[in-house]
């Protein structure tokens, strides 16, 4: 489960790379209105990371437990 949750952040990592290339070279892929676009791109990015970190904190707080 602990290697699943550095694979959403990577994930999550990605797709904010995503939204900050659609940002700066979304003209000629989207169309002249890309900023919308790549700024929910980039905002679901950073909500992917959130939830693989607290993802990942609770998964430590089992081991914690166990221990």
């Amino acid at each position: 489960m602990k290697n699943l949750s550095y694979i959403i952040i990577a994930l999550g990592m990605a797709t904010c790379l995503i939204g900050a290339y659609i940002m700066a070279f979304g003209v000629p892929i989207v169309s002249p209105d890309h900023t919308g676009i790549a700024t929910v791109v980039g905002i679901t990015g950073i909500g992917i990371i959130s939830t693989a970190n607290t993802t990942l904190l609770a998964v430590k707080k089992r081991e914690e437990n166990r221990q």
